[in-house]
């Protein structure tokens, strides 16, 4: 069923999928969904009352839900939604193993589809979804070009982390909020708990350190940005760069995720 589901999104013309999810749009917004509610905390948390970001970056997360299956019923369907500049970045493939960091700005399957093209070898960080048939299928969607998934549970990071000793490349999309292991750093001026992985594995020096990102394209929907970084970085100054990103296009953030849902005291909780 998602199988099929899947091709005929990724068969529809693009400016026709946005023309719909125009419309999903206006009904999840006139029934005050979840994911309004907590865009609006969020954006009004960081930037104060805001209501054209928080209209404009729930419109692209309906553009989201049908763009995600429009890249995964079609192998290359994602090079329609992506500026063909980013295939400078061939560059990337040489003897140096490598780290990615990014952050959820855009639809982030197209980065994995984008660095299992660009690199040979390349392994993902991810969150699993609950249902098992559509768990399974996305899997061999997002490892249809070779890159290796790994899901974010204890055993999950367990094997990224061996590949990572290995000196194997590893993507991780590292602005969520952790389970358990984290610190406590600044986000917008804004305390929130964060992952500190990127700290840790930098400071073993044995990996090139790369910001890769989708912000607003000047051909296509997106443009990719990879830069490069010291070796070495903190927890802060990874925020501070994620801030850099989101500014370039604030819309294209995934505000609907609840990133202030652990704060140090209760009475701190915005949702």
């Amino acid at each position: 069923m998602f199988s099929i589901l899947f091709v005929l999104i990724s068969r529809t013309p693009l400016f026709f999928l946005k023309a719909i999810s125009f419309f999903i749009y206006i009904f999840a917004r006139t029934l005050k969904v979840s994911h309004l509610n907590i865009t609006k905390k969020n954006i009004d948390h960081c930037f104060g009352d805001n209501k054209e970001l928080v209209n404009k970056s729930f419109r692209e997360t309906m553009e989201l839900s049908l763009i995600f299956p429009f890249i995964w019923g079609k192998k290359d369907n994602y090079k329609k939604l992506i500026d063909p500049d980013y295939l400078q970045n061939k560059s990337l493939e040489n003897n140096r193993p490598k780290i990615f960091f990014t952050l959820h700005m855009g639809c982030v399957d197209i980065l994995i589809f984008v660095l299992s093209e660009l690199l040979a070898k390349v392994n993902f960080l991810y969150t699993p979804v609950k249902n098992k048939k559509l768990e399974r299928k996305l899997l061999d969607i997002r490892q249809r070009q070779g890159g290796k998934m790994f899901p974010a549970t204890p055993n999950g990071v367990k094997n990224l982390y061996k590949s990572f000793i290995d000196k194997e490349n590893i993507v991780i999309a590292s602005d969520l909020v952790p389970h358990k292991q984290g610190v406590y750093e600044k986000f917008f001026n804004k305390e929130c708990f964060c992952i500190d992985l990127i700290e840790k594995l930098s400071n073993k020096g044995t990996h090139d350190l790369n910001f890769i990102y989708l912000t607003k394209g000047k051909k296509n929907k997106y443009k990719l940005v990879c830069k490069k970084i010291k070796n070495k970085i903190t927890t802060s100054e990874m925020n501070a760069l994620f801030e850099e990103a989101i500014l370039t296009a604030p819309e294209l953030y995934s505000w609907e995720y609840k990133k202030f849902k652990k704060p140090r005291t209760i009475s701190a909780n915005i949702y």
